[in-house]
């Protein structure tokens, strides 16, 4: 049998490989059968290299040779050849040095653009017109028919006097093995991870419900085999509240939460799923449809006020809705209503008061935005032919959604699971909003928010949350988009809460984006320079971070005076508020000689208070306490 093409033979000249060594090709195999080919006699100095060869000079035959190791290609040798074109050995010969170079010189580079940036930024909102020019302004100026040689430098790690040291977040592991990833901009979330039970709730013993119905819920998301659908169904639906009370839990769950999301209006519930789902017209409709109605009546009465925060009428709710959409298969049989269930799910876990289900709550939201994508409710509407109000309630939704999943990865540092490079929907506009939005409670951030969302929240979560951080010229650029934001005017305030609610999220919606964008490069401020962070080169982050801060107290103050029922229930007020607190109580803390308007220990103590006031009926206000209150005490220290 002929030896295999890919074989070669063992070695034995003393100028190469030790003759226990076998030298394979790519992908081959040894054999001791095979003669000996070209490359493997270079490889042992039996005959000329290959660009010795190619040039008919003299070869020693040592690997490399002293006359490729002179002419600056020494790593191609023995097998290996210079392309030919004039200059070719030069660029070759100086690559090296060249790489040197161009890492001193990148690295210069930054450090003064950050300088020029920093310094024009006290005199101007507008970028220096030399910071305007980009890698593309200077390959446009090389004549096309040229050929160009792209060298890059050696070293890929950004400056420190410019950029963040990268950091890719922290992993906590529990006793049991569990663990959860945080990424960087998610480090007062893992803050509040359980630790302790320091808030009692009450659990639904979920005993008076049919086995059937357990099942289910225990099955959830899978659906379980071997068990009628159609009964289970029914005995679902024999456990729904009167139509009085389910009408009146929809009307709360719009008004006190339509200022933070639009994922079903009151025409989809009042007018359209109870009278098919409580049999007043004759209308089909299927298992997820009564999912997402029960989930609505779970986190209706969990903001009902009056019952008690964390009721057990919404635990009854919510396994209810866990049972019918397990009755539909979450995976093959997918549709709009079961991402909405799903994404309804997230925010009740996230309003349940237990600190165990914050994890269910983000992994329920990134289910919903993997089931979005294989709906594709990332692509316009109109591609699949959907016209008027239809495509205004598939685009809105949608937005909804990657905020909600934008946010979520902000709070966690962990990457979004819908990219902006594949989205394809577009936003919608004022006049839709205006057209199709009546009927219903205010819109919270509506058409306002969207265009926010993709003009300022969608850069912020790529420089932020890249494992290569951002240079300090790019979070200066987005500072400045952000700034530059038209902020809405304020509708006339009234008693009613949706529109107490609105002004409330929209009066610091950017100062949440400045406080997100600048908390890295502050941290790193009062990491290395505590002492006097207002002289680091990053002093505008300190800064920037501190009043966005304190604005998002202010304003969380505010809104819990004038709604102290509502407020302690909603568990992302006291996340972002948390992390406000942590920016002041650094600054409090460490930088007890700045003179800074506020003053930092008397807005931290503000924010103590709050937090203090809030704990009797917010279990993640009292979770925040406990770490607020312990970094309080270690100042004495």
């Amino acid at each position: 049998m002929p030896p295999s093409p890919y074989e070669r033979p063992y070695t034995t000249d003393a100028r190469s490989l030790p003759s226990t060594t076998t030298i394979f090709e790519l992908d081959g195999l040894p054999s001791k059968n095979r003669a000996p080919s070209k490359a493997s006699k270079r490889i042992r100095g039996e005959i000329a290299c290959a660009e010795c060869r190619r040039l008919k000079i003299r070869c020693d035959k040592t690997v490399p040779c002293s006359t490729c190791v002179k002419r600056g290609c020494g790593a191609l040798c023995p097998n290996g050849t210079i392309p030919p074109g004039e200059g070719s050995r030069f660029v070759l010969a100086a690559t090296d040095h060249l790489h040197q170079k161009l890492s001193r010189m990148e690295a210069r580079m930054h450090s003064l653009e950050d300088a020029l940036a920093i310094l024009h930024a006290t005199d101007s909102d507008k970028p220096h017109p030399l910071l305007l020019l980009h890698e593309s302004d200077s390959e446009d100026d090389q004549p096309e028919d040229e050929p160009t040689l792209n060298l890059k430098a050696v070293s890929e790690e950004p400056s420190q006097e410019s950029t963040l040291v990268d950091a890719l977040g922290s992993l906590h592991i529990d006793g049991e093995g569990g663990s959860r990833f945080f990424g960087p901009s998610g480090g007062a979330e893992a803050q509040l991870l359980p630790k302790s039970a320091p808030f009692p709730l009450r659990e639904l013993d979920p005993s008076y419900l049919p086995p059937e119905i357990t099942q289910f819920c225990r099955a959830f998301p899978f659906t379980p085999p071997g068990i009628p659908r159609a009964s289970v169904q029914e005995m679902i639906e024999s456990f729904l509240p009167p139509v009085e009370r389910a009408i009146d839990l929809c009307d709360t769950f719009l008004e006190h939460l339509s200022w933070m999301f639009h994922i079903v209006s009151r025409r989809q519930l009042v007018d359209e799923l109870i009278p098919a789902i409580y049999k007043q017209v004759r209308v089909s409709y299927g298992p997820h449809e009564l999912a997402v109605l029960l989930i609505t009546l779970g986190i209706g009465a969990l903001v009902d006020l009056d019952l008690q925060p964390y009721n057990l009428e919404a635990q009854h709710y919510y396994r209810l809705a866990q049972a019918a959409l397990t009755l539909q298969s979450v995976m093959t049989e997918p549709s709009v209503v079961t991402i909405k269930t799903l994404h309804l799910m997230s925010i009740y876990n996230g309003l349940s008061g237990k600190e165990s289900n914050m994890e269910a709550s983000y992994g329920l939201l990134d289910m919903a935005s993997q089931v979005a994508l294989t709906t594709g409710l990332h692509i316009d509407p109109s591609m699949w032919g959907f016209e008027g109000r239809e495509a205004y309630d598939r685009r809105v939704y949608f937005y909804n959604l990657l905020v909600a999943v934008l946010w979520q990865s902000v709070v966690t540092g962990r990457p979004p699971t819908i990219l902006s490079v594949f989205v394809d929907c577009k936003l919608p506009t004022e006049q839709e909003e205006r057209e199709y939005s009546g009927g219903g409670p205010p819109i919270g951030l509506g058409v306002w928010g969207h265009q926010a969302t993709q003009e300022c929240l969608l850069p912020i979560v790529r420089a932020t949350l890249a494992v290569k951080a951002p240079t300090y010229e790019q979070v200066l650029h987005l500072d400045r988009r952000i700034r530059n934001y038209t902020q809405p005017t304020a509708t006339p305030s009234d008693e009613r809460t949706a529109v107490s609610m609105k002004n409330f999220v929209r009066s610091h919606y950017r100062d949440l984006m400045l406080l997100f964008l600048h908390r890295a490069f502050f941290a790193q401020v009062m990491i290395e320079n505590a002492a006097d962070p207002l002289k680091s080169p990053y002093a505008h982050s300190v800064l920037a971070a501190y009043q966005a801060a304190c604005n998002v107290l202010d304003d969380t103050f505010d809104q819990y005076n004038k709604k102290p029922l509502l407020v302690p229930r909603i568990w992302r007020i006291w996340s972002l508020a948390f992390s406000a607190a942590v920016v002041v109580g650094t600054l409090a803390i460490r930088g007890i000689n700045l003179e800074l308007d506020p003053p930092p220990l008397q807005q931290f103590q503000t924010a103590c208070n709050m937090f203090r006031s809030a704990a009797e009926t917010s279990s993640r206000a009292a979770r925040a306490l406990v770490c607020l209150l312990a970094s309080y005490r270690g100042r004495a220290y």
